[in-house]
This record gives C-alpha cells, structure tokens and sequence, in this order.
C-alpha cells in the first residue's frame, strides 16, 4: 500500500512539474510576443472561470476529452498504442446518426439503438486493429492512424453525397430530430447537457474496472506476452477485446457530442479530440484520477487559450506550444524511466544470483 502510494506520488509530482515547465515556456513565448504573462494568463483564467456561461463550457469541453482519454488509455495499459480514437469517435458518430435519421422506430427506441450503434461501431473500427494484431502482428500505431484516415473520408462522403442534407449545399446531415437530443441542463443560454451524466457513469465504470478480471487480464498483457501467457491468459483474444473497449469509449464520446452539440454530421466533427485525449491519457499517467486531472487541466487551456486571443494580442498558437511542449515532456519521461529500467535490469540480476546462492 505504502509503495503504491508513493508510486502515485511520484506520478504526480511529476505532471505537475511538466505542466509547469510548458507554462513557464509559454510565458517566455508571451513575452517575447511583447505582452503581459499576468495579463495574458489572467485572461485565460477568467476565459475558463469568468462566470457560469464559462464554468458550463469547460465541462462542455471536458465531457469528450475526458471520455476519450479513458478509452485510449484501456489500449495503453496493456502497450496497446491506439492513436485512432479520433476515427472511432468518427465511427461512432456516423452510426448513431444513420440510426437516428433513417430507423423507423419510435424516438425512445431509436435514442437507445442509436447509442448502442455508436459503441458497435466505433469498438468494431478499433477491434479491426486488433485483429489485425492479433492475426498478422500488424504494428497498431500504424493500423489505428491509416483508420483515422479512412474514417474521415467516409464522412466527407457521406456528407457530401448520400446523407447530405436535402435542403442544404452545405457538407452537413439533417439535424437529429428534437425529441432524441440531449436535455440543457441549465435552460437554452447554455451548452450544457445530460451527457455530463453519462461521462460521470463513464468515470464511475472505469474505476472499478481495473478491479475487475478482464482490467486485470489488461493489466497483465502489458507487462509482456509471456507473463501473460504464463499466467492462463489467451493473449490475442485479450488484445481484441482491449481495442475494441479503448474504441467504444470513443464512440460514447462521438454520439455525446452528435446528439448533445453538434445535432448533425459536419466535416471535422471530431476536431483535435482524439490527439488531446493522448496527450491527456498519458499527462495522467494512465491512472484514472490523473486522467481527470489531466482532462481538467486541458478543459481550462481550451477554454482559455480562445479567451487569451480575443482579450489580448498572444495569438493561440501559444496554447497549441503548451500543448506540444507537454507531449515533448511526457515523451521524454518514459524514454528516460525505460532507459533507466534498462539500466538497472543486469544489475538486478546479477543481485538474484548472488541471492539464490
């Protein structure tokens, strides 16, 4: 216990200092922009708490970031790399639409068709890199990211063809009927919805999931195939069923932003979602408190960045430095702890040996 709890120590006091080093870095880019980093980072702040119009926004901003992360994350603790969530949210939202706009059943029915047809689809792109895995030993960072494209030109197409909307020249769906969107917690003014509730479900799933048998049989496929296999697990089919959860959270995600903002199919509908929740996933060392830190952190950055822009002359590409330079960070601190655990790994044998005689 007391080990576990300063393993969690360590993490954190690690994002933090990251966080702080990317912050620091982008004051100076602040300055040399010829501006105030009290002004500048006072408006970020007051961009992402200034009032209830912006507190509701960060959750707004929260809700798909912080599902994604968790997705993404499932893949990551058992050395899955999925870099596609961005095309299973794709996946996710192009399935929960066709289901919303051409089934003809009843509007409560179609609201849970809809849903589970965003999670089959958007856990079904994923588990196709599984699969591909698992079957040919295909390299998932490169299967995931080719997806992401595929994903995206399916959408273009259908948006500019099939699905388009009749009354429209716009690349846009018909709207989502009224009765299967997503209530305004807080009345019209706000963007706030009842997917806030769904991502709290999400939370409550995840966290007693790597309790679980299948979070443990995850757990055990990242400490390497071997272990796995020695210990009973059937390592490919838990590789397929790693991807296809990692992508159903994505799908979750898709059809909260589907049938709680967007109402609509739109080119570019997932944004920078899929990279943010990455970066977010590993920021928060995989664990799922650090993950909601993390997605906090990266809701107010959102948030303010945009503020920061109109309230003085720092342009947002500073917010898009800080994001980078935290991935640089994150980066670079699991190559030094892997070179590290390289490091030590002889002399922690040569220590069994002279233990064992």
């Amino acid at each position: 216990m007391k080990q576990n709890l300063r393993t969690a120590g360590r993490e954190i006091l690690g994002t933090v200092l990251m966080v702080i080093m990317a912050l620091l870095i982008g004051a100076i880019l602040v300055v040399l922009s010829g501006n105030s980093i009290l002004e500048a980072y006072g408006a970020m702040l007051t961009g992402a708490f200034g009032g209830k119009q912006k507190i509701t926004e960060l959750f707004v901003k929260l809700i798909p970031t912080l599902i994604m992360a968790l997705g993404v994350s499932i893949a990551y603790r058992a050395q899955l790399w999925n870099i596609g969530a961005e095309g299973q949210f794709i996946m996710g939202s192009i399935a929960s639409m066709v289901v919303a706009l051409y089934l003809p059943v009843p509007i409560p029915a179609r609201v849970v068709l809809s849903l589970i047809a965003a999670v089959a689809a958007a856990g079904g792109w994923a588990a196709l890199a599984g699969v591909l895995k698992a079957r040919f030993n295909a390299n998932e960072v490169i299967t995931t990211l080719m997806l992401n494209y595929i994903a995206k030109y399916l959408l273009l197409y259908l948006i500019n063809g099939p699905m388009q909307d009749p009354y429209s020249d716009l690349s846009q769906t018909d709207l989502v009927p009224e009765g299967m969107r997503l209530t305004k917690i807080m009345g019209e003014t706000y963007r706030l919805h009842t997917g806030v509730f769904l991502m709290l479900a999400v939370v409550v799933f995840m966290i007693f999931f790597w309790r679980t048998t299948l979070g443990y049989r995850i757990d055990l496929t990242g400490q390497g195939e071997k272990v796995a296999t020695y210990a009973g697990i059937h390592v490919k089919r838990t590789v397929i069923m790693t991807m296809f959860l990692s992508g159903m959270l994505s799908g979750i995600a898709g059809w909260i932003e589907t049938f709680g903002i967007n109402y609509r199919l739109l080119d570019g509908i997932a944004g920078s979602a899929g990279d943010i929740a990455t970066i977010v996933a590993l920021l928060g060392a995989l664990n799922v408190y650090g993950i909601i830190a993390a997605a906090c952190f990266f809701s107010v950055l959102l948030c303010g960045g945009a503020s920061m822009q109109r309230m003085t002359d720092v342009p947002y590409s500073v917010v898009d430095v800080i994001q980078g330079l935290i991935i640089i960070f994150v980066i670079a601190k699991y190559t030094a702890l892997d070179k590290i655990t390289r490091l030590f790994q002889p002399l922690r044998a040569k220590g069994g040996k002279r233990h064992a005689e």
